[in-house]
């Protein structure tokens, strides 16, 4: 009996021990990476309260995130603290593949807001963040706001990228009242101009929050030019004055003898655009013509699982340019429902614009557009729209007889394979059949 009570005292004791050792090293590895933000190499930080002549470290913070911009080098972090800073912010130094990004960020738990409301626009200071001819850069968790003129010479933007910049990340930035309010003037959200001979790729638009902008004749996130590579995916889009998402070719953002100077090669997945229209922007005479996603002149691109309601049109699938066309897209698995004219629209408006060619639109949900009964139904085939499938689509229709709108007669290329319409006098509640589509989809 002594010799057990003597082998289990031993054991208690070493169990002990261990427990102890456990303790301890649970409270190191849970306070390490507090301290770790504050010491590590290549971190640095911003404050309202700091100063430029600092060495930006937590206790000696930088006052500006031009500071950081001009200083910080490949696979570098600047955190900055929650306030307000009025700045235009340029880029111009880069990250690398091999030792990684120049990230921005907010400090954790913390808001910075880029505010433009007393900077004064000018033909340089256009952005409030401008990536100019720089590569592998992220920009995570800013307010971006309320940078605004009313000079139809001004092109004021939330994020601008231009040049030959690519691997570059927006995430969970909330961008709004980006505003132009002439009536001929252009705004944006966020800008990637493609106008190098060196094209841009790898570009991640992610869970941003993108609202309450005044575009005259622009859009709220564009891509346009010689962009070849890209993923806008989980942004919410809403309550903008123009088009949601547009992705263009065929502008003249390059003219360089080797620019492609067309969007391609992306994807466009799990967005929620809703509440875009042009109805009361002054640079569209009252006419409703904003889509929530525009397919512009581009090629090669999935435009999947959004949820995209409420805007004047679903869908586009087109170009504005004369001979060129947008082509190759696949549109499939999204719901779209309530805009204003059709839920899917391709071709051209006249044949004296592009139109749409060997474009997939397959598995969708599209119920109750063409809200302002102007005709639209559910899917409208404008000019110059050949060799397009439609295959599988659920449809949901007020009129049976306007569910789908081919304007030219002459045009029989176009493919409509399995697809089922339900029409109704009277419309319905689809609450839970729109829930129970995206929980399949998504």
């Amino acid at each position: 009996m002594d010799i057990k009570r003597s082998i289990f005292s031993y054991l208690a004791i070493n169990v002990a021990i261990i427990l102890v050792l456990i303790s301890a090293y649970s409270f190191i590895a849970f306070t390490i990476p507090a301290n770790a933000i504050s010491s590590e190499k290549g971190i640095f930080y911003v404050s309202e309260n700091g100063n430029d002549s600092n060495d930006g470290t937590i206790d000696a913070p930088w006052k500006t995130i031009q500071k950081a911009a001009d200083t910080l080098n490949n696979g570098e972090t600047v955190y900055v603290r929650g306030g307000t800073y009025s700045e235009f912010i340029h880029i111009t130094n880069s990250g690398s593949k091999e030792e990684g990004f120049i990230s921005f960020k907010a400090f954790p738990g913390e808001q910075p807001v880029l505010d433009g409301k007393n900077l004064v626009l000018t033909s340089e200071n256009r952005a409030l963040f401008y990536i100019e001819n720089a590569s592998y850069i992220l920009i995570d968790g800013f307010e971006i706001r309320n940078l605004s003129t009313s000079d139809s010479d001004r092109y004021p933007a939330g994020v601008l990228v231009k040049e030959g910049s690519s691997s570059i990340q927006l995430v969970n930035n909330n961008v709004h009242h980006i505003q132009n309010k002439s009536s001929k003037g252009n705004a944006h959200g966020i800008l990637f101009y493609a106008n190098s001979a060196y094209s841009m790729s790898n570009i991640v638009i992610k869970n941003n929050d993108i609202h309450h902008l005044t575009l005259g004749n622009s859009e709220a996130l564009t891509l346009s030019g010689n962009l070849d590579g890209f993923t806008i995916t989980e942004n919410t889009i809403h309550h903008n004055n123009n088009i949601g998402i547009d992705v263009a070719g065929f502008y003249e953002a390059c003219t360089i003898s080797n620019c492609v100077d067309q969007v391609r090669n992306g994807t466009i997945s799990n967005n929620k655009v809703y509440n875009n229209s042009s109805g009361k922007n002054p640079a569209y005479n009252g006419s409703h013509s904003a889509g929530g996603i525009y397919a512009d002149g581009s090629t090669d691109i999935v435009i999947e699982k959004n949820l995209i309601y409420n805007n004047d049109f679903g869908i586009e699938l087109a170009s504005e340019n004369y001979g060129k066309n947008t082509d190759y897209v696949t549109v499939k698995d999204n719901v779209i429902y309530n805009n204003n004219g059709a839920g899917i629209i391709i071709g051209g408006s006249s044949k004296s614009n592009g139109g749409a060619y060997k474009n997939i639109i397959i598995n969708n949900i599209l119920s109750f557009n063409d809200q302002l009964n102007e005709g639209f139904g559910e899917i409208t085939i404008q000019a110059n729209a050949s060799k397009n499938q439609f295959i599988n689509n659920t449809i949901y229709s007020k009129n049976k007889n306007k569910t789908i709108q081919q304007n030219d007669k002459e045009e029989i290329s176009n493919l409509f394979i399995s697809n089922h319409i339900y029409s109704f006098e009277k419309q319905p509640s689809l609450t839970k059949i729109i829930i129970n589509k995206l929980k399949k989809v998504r």
